[in-house]
């Protein structure tokens, strides 16, 4: 689970910009295929950037995410947005939505084939019938180890990134922030890749419909390298 201060990091470093971009493509994504969404649920939801694009347009949207600290930036942010504290892979809520969302590769974080299978049918039965899950997850092929690199707060402050492999394959996201100097934290995530043959039997196995697997959740965008973005449907036809 992410610390508090990486949490700071995460919201003060502005990135923000996935969550914003995704619901964008979403909401044309949603007009251009006339699919009716009243209610939404956002997994992993981080400080809820998606909630509130999605409740601004007139949705009534609700997050969940394992971290304590993103969580609090969520509701200080719009307390009127329903947001939980809670382990997806147990999560399974009341109500039911007509569209369930797990972006910023929160499924790599699940390091287990098993525990993705039990999200899967978790989310099936809190799906309205006719209801739309879209996530995505990491394309092993576009993710590059890469050299430790620095972004800056401002004068006194700065973060330093890299993305490293181990000998198992699984991909570690190291984080280190430094005041005047001086290393304040240091937070390492762990993610793995999981192959689409796998993804989609489960899905199937647990009654989804896959109607789209691509680099982009608009046909005809511009592809976003790193990610396969994935459309599956509790029941009906393919669009």
């Amino acid at each position: 689970m992410y610390s508090k201060a990486f949490c700071k990091v995460y919201n003060e470093f502005g990135w923000n910009y996935f969550p914003q971009a995704f619901g964008e493509q979403l909401l044309k994504w949603i007009e251009q295929n006339q699919v009716t969404v009243r209610t939404s649920l956002d997994l992993a939801c981080g400080t809820g950037i998606l909630c509130e694009i999605l409740s601004a347009h007139g949705i009534q949207a609700s997050g969940m995410d394992f971290s304590e600290g993103m969580i609090a930036i969520a509701r200080e942010n719009h307390p009127e947005i329903c947001y939980e504290v809670a382990d997806m892979i147990q999560y399974c809520p009341d109500k039911r939505f007509d569209l369930v969302t797990c972006t910023g590769d929160a499924l790599n974080h699940i390091l287990d084939l098993e525990d993705v299978e039990r999200i899967f049918r978790n989310v099936y039965a809190y799906l309205n019938e006719g209801g739309y899950f879209i996530f995505d997850i990491l394309n092993e092929k576009e993710i590059p180890s890469e050299e430790p690199f620095e972004l800056e707060f401002d004068e006194k402050t700065k973060a330093e990134f890299s993305v490293l492999r181990d000998a198992r394959g699984r991909i570690h996201l190291r984080t280190k922030v430094f005041e005047e100097g001086k290393e304040e934290f240091e937070e390492e995530i762990v993610e793995t890749v999981h192959e689409r043959e796998a993804v989609c039997g489960m899905l199937r196995k647990c009654g989804f419909e896959v109607v789209r697997w691509a680099d982009s959740l608009l046909e005809g965008d511009e592809a976003h390298g790193t990610t396969w973005f994935v459309i599956a449907r509790k029941g009906g036809l393919n669009l």
